[in-house]
């Protein structure tokens, strides 16, 4: 999500109330309702905004659907106040960006969705050779996560057109791409996957760095961030 639909969500008083009830873990409606001076319906509306804003998950479980905090579920808010923040992550390779965020999936989980399911999330009409020249949208993309593997997309009469190539590739810490889209004369893309309490932190550095690539990952990892929570919630 881009951090102005978080700072909206944010705004309103209610919603943040609803949030600090479930720090405690994940609640029902009706128990996050309890003696909040609003009606469960009103309850409803809120968590509808927060889940469209990518700040909770929602998982059924028997006749009650759980509402739980999406880890990491704030960090575009974080990114965009930049140097306000205590905590501000270093500067990518050469300078370049560097993006992070937190899932409940494990490190090999998060592999998997980023690597061997691309294709089910990554948002080719509008980060693709094929959105770049206003050609046709790709039929799908493709990653070999292995050194010398490609990641590329290809289209419906076979066409295929190559935006990266795997220089180092560690199952299921680290990958690192020889990067072509948007950059024809090479950068370097890193991608590394951690181990954190309760699920993992992705972390993505570029040494380009200008207003196209930052857009790029921006829309890339907010795609990825809702792959995550979907294969989480089945929502």
């Amino acid at each position: 999500m881009t951090y102005d639909t978080i700072l909206t969500a944010l705004a309103d008083p209610t919603r943040r109330a609803v949030l600090d009830r479930l720090r405690g873990g994940p609640m029902a409606v009706g128990r996050i309702a309890d003696g909040m001076p609003v009606s469960r319906p009103a309850v409803s509306q809120h968590l509808k905004i927060l889940l469209d804003a990518g700040l909770v998950s929602v998982q059924g479980k028997g006749t009650r659907n759980l509402y739980a905090l999406v880890p990491g579920g704030a960090a575009p808010l974080g990114d965009w106040l930049g140097d306000l923040r205590a905590d501000r992550p270093a500067p990518g390779p050469a300078g370049g960006l560097q993006r992070s965020l937190t899932t409940r999936l494990t490190p090999a989980e998060a592999w998997k969705l980023f690597c061997d399911d691309i294709a089910i999330w990554w948002p080719v009409a509008r980060v693709s050779l094929s959105a770049c020249s206003d050609g046709a949208l790709p039929q799908g993309v493709t990653l070999d996560p292995a050194e010398g593997g490609i990641l590329r997309e290809v289209l419906f009469d076979g066409t295929q057109g190559d935006w990266a190539r795997v220089t180092r590739a560690v199952v299921p810490e680290q990958l690192t791409l020889d990067w072509r889209l948007g950059t024809p004369d090479g950068s370097v893309v890193a991608l590394a996957f951690a181990a954190e309490p309760g699920g993992s932190r992705l972390t993505l550095t570029h040494d380009a760095d200008d207003g196209d690539t930052a857009a790029m990952w921006d829309t890339v990892l907010d795609r990825f961030a809702a792959a995550a929570n979907s294969s989480l919630s089945n929502f």
